[in-house]
């Protein structure tokens, strides 16, 4: 496989604008969730839409799921619409050889069994830490299958796009030119594993995104990286589908 390496260090970001797209991005994130919450409690309340079950409702994890990816990506367009002469091709948008397409799904599909012994191995060290990990999202009636297909879409597609432009394609590059590459990796998955919140899942994200970095790094586009991702959230939510039924052997189910 021959890579298209052609990333630049910091990717034309000087420090203090890198630190404003951050600024920019979570801000945005916790307005979008401000409102969210305090629409919900000002019409059906909280206690009715989180309700009495395991797992919290779809229209949450729809709703937070599309808040964070348009955060991240209006964060980047808003200051790329004031320096134009960076480009979204700078972000690693650009076409990746087919063998790189591939590579990225396999490594996708690799680390959803491989991502699962890491979460069993941190629960053997931490038990406290295995109510943490019960899939967070049911296959719901039909009476919302339109929530849980745009859950799924925005989980699939969306989802991955908007955090590889954002942690790989910007964050990552960006440390770069002010950071050694080792620390830049380091620290940008450090933040995306942050992202993910529950200990176990933070941690394995983080360590993913490790493989993300060298995904970028090696073939000099985003889409191997954006292909894995989505390869891995879609495997991961049929696996939790399959262990929450009581389909799967025990070495595949996660601990909880």
């Amino acid at each position: 496989m021959t890579a298209s390496n052609a990333i630049r260090p910091g990717a034309g970001w000087g420090f203090y604008r890198g630190a404003g797209v951050i600024l920019t991005a979570f801000g945005l994130y916790a307005v979008l969730s401000i409102v969210h919450m305090r629409t919900v409690a000002a019409t059906i309340g909280m206690e009715a839409y989180l309700g009495d079950g395991e797992r919290l409702p779809a229209s949450l994890l729809l709703v937070s799921q599309a808040s964070k990816a348009a955060a991240l990506l209006a964060a980047i367009w808003l200051w790329l619409a004031r320096r134009p002469s960076i480009g979204w091709a700078s972000l690693g948008l650009r076409p990746a050889p087919p063998l790189w397409l591939v590579a990225g799904s396999a490594i996708g599909l690799a680390f959803v069994p491989a991502g699962l012994l890491i979460v069993k191995a941190v629960i053997a060290v931490m038990p406290a830490w295995a109510g943490f990990t019960g899939a967070a999202f049911a296959f719901a009636d039909p009476a919302s299958l339109w929530v849980s297909a745009a859950y799924l879409l925005m989980t699939i597609a969306i989802t991955p796009f908007a955090e590889e432009v954002f942690f790989r394609g910007f964050l990552f590059q960006w440390m770069t030119g002010h950071r050694p590459v080792w620390l830049a990796a380091l620290m940008s998955s450090a933040m995306f594993g942050a992202m993910h919140i529950l200990p176990p899942q933070a941690i394995n994200a983080a360590l993913l995104a490790l493989v993300l970095v060298w995904l970028l790094r090696a073939s000099g586009s985003l889409w191997p990286g954006i292909l894995a991702h989505a390869v891995n959230n879609a495997a991961g939510l049929l696996l939790g589908a399959a262990a929450a039924a009581g389909r799967l052997p025990d070495w595949l189910t996660p601990p909880g």
